[in-house]
C-alpha cells in the first residue's frame, strides 16, 4: 500500500531536552528580579510555572535551535526560602527545572525591655530570626557575652549588665538585619547602698574605727616543712566567740584577721579552696561581726607565693592564681555588710619601680574579683597594700588600682620603728636591740633607744596623712607592735613602762593623722587571753586605750 505519500512524513521524535540550568536549577535573591533559561529540544515547546510568583515567558531567541524564557519572581516576603518548579514539554519528554528564592529578613526580639537589678546581673534576650543580624550597644555598662542563611529560628544572647553606682539610667541594644531593625530597653536603677547595709564610703568607714587588733599567728599560720596549714600549729588555740568577746571588753572596736590560702587549695589547676576552710574563716568573721566589731579578712604571708614574687616572671600565673582565691573567698563571706572588709594581700615585697608595676596587677585583680562577685561586694570597701607596706615607699611609688565604685578603697601600711626596739630579737653587727624608749630610758645603759622617737613617728604619720588622707583616702595601720622583753630584772618596769608609752604614741598620732591603728598581737602573753578572752597585759591595753581616746581623726 502507498496510497499514504500524499499525507506527508512523520513528525521527528523528541529525543532530549537540554536547558542552561541544568547543573542545578534557577536561583534569586529575596527582591524581584529576572533570568534567562535556555531551552535546546526539537518541536514545539510547553513551558509553565507552579507558582504564581515565578512567571515564564518565551522571549526573542537569536538561535532556531534553542529557545529563550524568561523566568520572573516576585519580591519574597516570607521569611523562609521558596521554591517553584517550570515543566518543559516537548513531544513525549517532560523536563523540570526548579527555581530557588531566598527568604526575606526576619527578626523579631521577644522581649523588648528589661528592669535590672542595680548590683547588676546577667539578661537574656530572645530574638527570633532567619539571619546573623548586627548587635550594637549604646552604652558602656552593658557587654554581650560570648555565646547562612536558614528558616526562622529561635535564638538567645547572654549580656552582662554592670553595677549601677550613679543614677537611675537606660541603655539601648539594637539588632539590625539589613533593614530590619529591633531595640531592646535595658533599665538599671541606682544601687542603694543603705538598704544593703553597705551605706559608708571609705572615708565615713574608717572614722568608726576606734582602735583595732590583729589575731596574729593563728589562721594564717602554716607549717612550710610539712606544706600544711593548721589554726593551732603555731601553739595558739583555735579562735573562740569568748575571745572575740574579750577583744570588745578591752575597749576595742575592730579585728584584722590574718589568713592562709595556699596550703587550703585542694585542686592546683584551677586553685579550688577547701570548703572547710572557708566555713571556718567564714564562722571568726561571724564572731566578729555578732560582737558588732569590723574584720579585716586578707590574704596574709601565706608561704610567700605572693610578698616574696612580685616579679615579672610570676606576674601571670600570680594575677590567675589571686583572682581565684579572692574570687572564692569574696563569695563565701559575700552576705556580711560593711563591717567586713576585704585586703588583698599582707606586706608585698617590693622595691624598685618594676616590682611595683607587678604589685599594681595583684592588686587590680584582687579588687576585679571581688567587684565581680556583685551584691554587697559590688560596694565593699578595700584595703590595697604599699610597697612593702613601708611608709616611705608607699608615698613614694604607690597608686590605687582602678575601681568601678568611687571612694571605696583605704591603703595599708605597716609600721615598727624604731626596729631595735620593735623587732630585733638579737644583737646584729649593725645595732644592738633596744629594750627602753621615750620618758623612760636607763641611765647608762646600751640598751636605750636612740632613733625612732615621738617626733619620728609624727613625721611619719604626716607624710601618709599629705599623700592619702588629705585627699580622703583613709588608711590602715595593719600592724604596729614590739617585742616584749623578759627578765631585765630591776629594769623590767622600765622597758614595760617603754611600751606602754610607745602603743600610746603610735595610736594617737595614728589616729590623728587620718590612720586606723592595728596591734600586731600574736596570742602567746598577748593583750588578751585567746581562750578566756581576759586582759593579761595592762601595760599594752592601758597605752593603746589611752592613746585611742586622746587621737581624734582629722576627716
Amino acid at each position: 500500500c502507498s496510497g499514504n505519500d500524499d499525507e506527508g512524513e512523520e513528525p521527528t521524535e523528541v529525543t532530549e531536552i537540554k536547558t542552561s540550568a541544568d547543573s542545578g536549577g534557577l536561583t534569586f535573591a529575596k527582591g524581584s528580579s529576572s533570568l534567562d533559561l535556555h531551552i535546546q529540544a526539537d518541536g514545539t515547546l510547553e513551558v509553565t510555572s507552579n507558582q504564581t510568583w515565578g512567571k515564564v515567558a518565551e522571549a526573542a531567541s537569536a538561535s532556531a535551535k534553542v529557545k529563550k524564557y524568561t523566568v520572573t519572581v516576585e519580591t519574597n516576603t516570607e521569611t523562609s526560602d521558596r521554591t517553584a518548579v517550570i515543566t518543559i514539554k516537548a513531544g513525549k519528554l517532560t523536563k523540570t527545572v526548579d527555581v530557588f528564592q531566598t527568604a526575606a529578613d526576619g527578626l523579631v526580639v521577644s522581649t523588648p525591655s528589661f528592669e535590672v537589678r542595680a548590683g547588676g546581673e546577667n539578661i537574656t534576650v530572645k530574638y527570633i530570626t532567619n539571619g546573623e543580624p548586627e548587635v550594637t550597644i549604646d552604652v558602656d555598662w552593658i557587654k554581650q557575652a560570648v555565646n547562612g542563611r536558614a528558616a526562622m529560628q529561635d535564638k538567645t544572647l547572654q549580656f552582662e549588665v554592670k553595677a549601677n553606682y550613679s543614677e537611675e539610667r537606660i541603655g539601648k541594644i539594637t539588632f539590625t538585619l539589613n533593614n530590619l531593625s529591633e531595640t531592646v530597653a535595658v533599665k538599671q536603677a541606682k544601687m542603694n547602698f543603705e538598704s544593703m547595709g553597705m551605706g559608708n564610703d571609705a572615708l565615713a568607714l574608717a572614722a568608726q574605727m576606734y582602735t583595732g587588733i590583729n589575731i596574729g599567728n593563728t589562721l594564717e599560720a602554716v607549717d612550710t616543712n610539712n606544706k600544711v596549714a593548721s589554726e593551732t600549729v603555731w601553739g595558739n588555740p583555735k579562735v573562740n566567740d569568748t575571745y572575740i568577746k574579750g577583744v570588745k571588753a578591752a575597749g576595742f572596736n575592730a579585728v584584722r584577721i590574718p589568713c592562709a590560702w595556699d596550703y587550703h587549695i585542694i585542686d592546683a589547676a584551677t586553685h579550688k579552696l577547701d570548703e572547710a576552710w572557708l566555713a571556718r574563716v567564714d564562722e571568726v568573721v561571724g564572731y566578729c561581726v555578732a560582737n558588732d566589731l569590723f574584720a579585716i579578712v586578707n590574704i596574709h604571708w601565706d608561704g610567700g607565693w605572693l610578698e616574696n614574687n612580685c616579679t615579672p616572671d610570676k606576674k601571670e600565673a600570680n594575677v590567675k592564681k589571686q583572682a581565684a582565691l579572692w574570687t572564692q573567698i569574696a563569695g563565701k563571706l559575700n552576705h556580711y555588710d560593711e563591717r567586713v572588709l576585704f585586703a588583698g594581700c599582707n606586706e608585698p615585697n617590693v622595691e624598685n619601680t618594676t616590682q611595683m608595676e607587678v604589685l599594681k596587677a595583684y592588686e587590680q585583680a584582687f579588687v576585679d574579683a571581688v567587684r565581680a562577685t556583685g551584691g554587697n561586694n559590688a560596694v565593699r570597701n578595700l584595703i590595697v597594700q604599699g610597697p612593702s607596706t613601708n611608709i616611705d615607699r608607699t608615698v613614694e611609688m604607690f597608686t590605687l588600682p582602678n575601681d568601678a565604685v568611687e571612694n571605696r578603697l583605704l591603703v595599708e601600711v605597716h609600721f615598727y620603728d624604731p626596729w631595735n626596739f620593735c623587732g630585733m630579737s638579737q644583737d646584729e653587727t649593725w645595732g644592738k636591740m633596744h629594750y627602753f624608749w621615750g620618758d623612760h630610758l636607763v641611765l647608762g645603759s646600751d640598751r636605750n633607744s636612740n632613733w625612732g622617737d615621738e617626733a619620728h613617728i609624727k613625721a611619719q604619720f604626716q607624710k601618709m596623712k599629705s599623700k592619702f588622707v588629705d585627699k580622703g583616702i583613709p588608711v590602715i595601720l595593719g600592724e604596729y607592735g614590739m617585742v616584749i622583753r623578759t627578765g631585765l630584772g630591776e629594769h623590767q618596769e622600765a622597758h614595760d613602762k617603754s611600751r606602754q608609752q610607745w602603743v600610746e604614741v603610735v595610736t594617737r598620732e595614728a589616729k590623728n593623722h587620718g590612720i586606723v591603728p592595728f596591734l600586731w598581737d600574736i596570742g602567746v602573753n598577748g593583750c588578751i587571753n585567746r581562750t578566756t578572752g581576759k586582759q593579761q597585759d595592762a601595760y599594752m591595753l592601758n597605752g593603746i586605750m589611752k592613746g585611742a581616746a586622746e587621737g581624734k581623726y582629722p576627716y
